[in-house]
């Protein structure tokens, strides 16, 4: 888990430890009360190791809920629904930057744009893209528009196109294989 889903989490709990607190009562609880029993939910959630990952923003939320004129649980709400939005449009160059990170994780392959600075001279196992392709094959909306070339010299190359359609984020179509060289140049195609 990344600290962006586990903050998540500490969200959607906090929000509804709050909202299970309140029901409890049947008297009105002011903003004062409902800042107090967020706070007390969420400051164990600072030492606790479950939650080292976003120690920071926790902290953060504690420091907001002890200022008197904040309203901790409408923060909480508006972070839930924008993490809600970013959610629905997760993008293409997400998928993209995920995928890369599962290739890297399963078959020991990183990625890194290919630089002129280094005069032509690539890695091997190391898959290499174009950054033009990331510009111009992706909208500012992040949606996929042109495909993406992977460049990768490794006898790997069968087994990363076959990762990358079993993960079903796009298609891959292997442009051109050299087994006795062992390189190869990957199509990334939107997948409709």
């Amino acid at each position: 888990m990344d600290t962006y889903d586990i903050f998540n989490d500490v969200l959607d709990n906090a929000l509804l430890h709050l909202y299970m607190s309140v029901a409890e009562t049947e008297r009105f609880t002011p903003k004062a009360k409902r800042n107090d029993i967020l706070v007390r939910y969420l400051k164990p959630m600072i030492k606790d190791k479950r939650y080292q990952q976003a120690k920071k923003e926790v902290k953060r939320l504690v420091a907001l809920g002890r200022v008197a004129s904040c309203d901790l649980e409408s923060k909480l709400i508006e972070l839930n629904e924008l993490s809600q939005r970013y959610d629905l449009q997760a993008t293409k160059a997400k998928q993209l930057f995920d995928l890369l990170t599962c290739i890297e994780t399963e078959l020991a392959l990183p990625a890194r744009f290919l630089n002129v600075a280094d005069n032509g001279i690539k890695l091997p196992n190391t898959i290499y893209m174009l950054q033009e392709h990331i510009d111009n094959g992706f909208t500012l909306a992040g949606e996929q528009i042109a495909p993406v070339s992977l460049f990768l010299e490794s006898d790997k190359v069968i087994g990363v196109v076959d990762l990358i359609n079993a993960a079903g984020l796009f298609l891959a179509e292997i442009q051109q294989y050299s087994a006795d060289v062992k390189q190869g140049h990957i199509l990334l195609h939107p997948k409709k």
